[in-house]
């Protein structure tokens, strides 16, 4: 096994620990050796912890996401049930600068299946959007908006959904004008 394979073992270990010293440790290392495959334990660890400075913490840290292949990893976590989860990895994806172009109706669908927060957080990713945008992924996207609109009482999340439904618009507008 390779000594850096060794390194992020440890620090998947560390971060279940219930020391606080061990736990900020594990942290730093994050930061310093981290990669795409610890996503995942930080995300239960912002998940399950009730210490507010820790959730900083790991949002901090994924607000530095810079490598592609941690789009997969994180993409995987727009599928949780929970609120917090999501909005943690869309404000992870916006923050981080990673390019969502090709994920759009991921990105939509997490938006229509959360709260105000998780769709703020989804409207944010896609007005950060430069394109160019693939067609199918703009149709697909446009259609799930208009079945959430169809059923969703008024209210600020619904004028969210108009809003990210204006910028879809937006975007296929630019195709038409290629």
């Amino acid at each position: 096994m390779g000594t850096h394979k060794k390194v992020i073992d440890q620090i998947k270990i560390d971060l279940q620990s219930e020391d606080k010293k061990v736990l900020a440790k594990a942290l730093t290392k994050t930061r310093d050796k981290g990669n795409e495959h610890l996503i995942t334990p930080l995300i239960e660890l912002y998940s399950k912890t009730k210490q507010e400075d820790i959730k900083q913490e790991v949002k901090s840290i994924f607000s530095e996401i810079k490598k592609k292949n941690s789009i997969d990893s994180l993409l995987f976590h727009l599928e949780s049930k929970n609120n917090d989860i999501k909005e943690l990895t869309l404000y992870a994806l916006w923050s981080s600068g990673l390019d969502m172009t090709d994920h759009i109706p991921k990105v939509v669908e997490a938006a229509c299946s959360g709260n105000f927060m998780v769709i703020l957080e989804a409207l944010t990713v896609l007005e950060n959007l430069e394109g160019p945008f693939p067609e199918e992924d703009l149709l697909e996207a446009s259609t799930i908006l208009q079945e959430k609109l169809h059923e969703a009482e008024e209210g600020s999340e619904k004028d969210l959904i108009l809003s990210m439904n204006e910028v879809i618009q937006q975007f296929e507008n630019q195709i038409d004008l290629n």
